[in-house]
């Protein structure tokens, strides 16, 4: 049984698997005949991604992909003889993952979970208005006051 997480409460956690996989989703740790299983939901593991510059530097970055890329599950069970370690997400992987499940799934409630993260832009973020009002105030500007009258 695994004895260094809590039972029953739902957290965020990364779960090494014995066949190397890094898991990462919303999980809830119970005991069923003296086994700990995981359920966890909207699974996802980390995906690296690595590129070349033209003058030769090399760029690297993370990224998240479903776990089971050819299932339209979003919640699995793990059994305790196929877990190496489990941990909570540090907040800032938290962050991320929310974002991309918010921004990945297929449901009904998805502009519900947009709206969240959702910022509205504004002239501190170098919004200065719609392109039809922009584009009205340059034909007047190069076209000059005679065209307009």
């Amino acid at each position: 049984m695994i004895n260094y997480a809590r039972h029953d409460e739902e957290f965020h956690g990364v779960i090494k698997l014995n066949n190397g996989d890094e898991v990462l989703g919303k999980a809830i740790l119970t005991e069923d005949n003296g086994e700990t299983l995981i359920f966890i939901s909207e699974p996802v593991m980390i995906q690296s991604v690595m590129k070349e510059l033209p003058d030769g530097k090399v760029v690297k970055g993370v990224g998240f992909s479903k776990w089971m890329q050819f299932s339209d599950e979003d919640f699995y069970i793990i059994r305790e003889k196929d877990i190496i370690t489990v941990a909570s997400m540090s907040n800032e992987v938290m962050f991320m993952y929310e974002t991309y499940i918010s921004e990945n799934i297929d449901d009904e409630s998805l502009p519900l979970k947009k709206s969240k993260l959702h910022v509205s832009p504004d002239t501190k973020m170098g919004y200065l208005g719609k392109i039809d009002e922009a584009r009205s105030k340059l034909e007047k500007l190069f076209r000059g006051p005679s065209h307009f009258n």
